[in-house]
């Protein structure tokens, strides 16, 4: 599988979408460690995974507390280009959000 920003060496393909799927587990208040089928990179975070806006407020302050070197625009998940505001966001575009302001250097 190739993700669509760069990672140095040592960073295995799939370590964020691990990370992601346990911090979620964690949420969604199940055992970290173990799979979950629902919790896959296309799934939404409200429509699949009913993750309240509460919910997903503690994901990013857990993934900010994991990743904190650097303040990160979790705020920015959910605007297109446009500006116009998404109502619901894949499991995947955190991974993708992630790996670009930790790998490629955005703001």
């Amino acid at each position: 599988m190739a993700w669509p920003w760069q990672k140095p060496e040592n960073e295995p393909e799939d370590t964020l979408l691990q990370e992601v799927t346990q911090t979620l587990a964690q949420v969604l208040g199940r055992s970290p460690g173990r799979t979950y089928a629902d919790i896959h990179p296309a799934a939404h975070l409200g429509a699949d995974l009913d993750l309240s806006s509460i919910a997903v407020a503690r994901l990013a302050g857990l993934l900010q507390k994991r990743h904190g070197k650097k303040p990160l625009p979790f705020h920015m998940l959910f605007v297109k280009p446009d500006g116009s505001m998404l109502r619901d966001i894949r499991v995947s575009d955190v991974v993708t959000f992630l790996g670009r302001h930790l790998y490629n250097g955005h703001p």
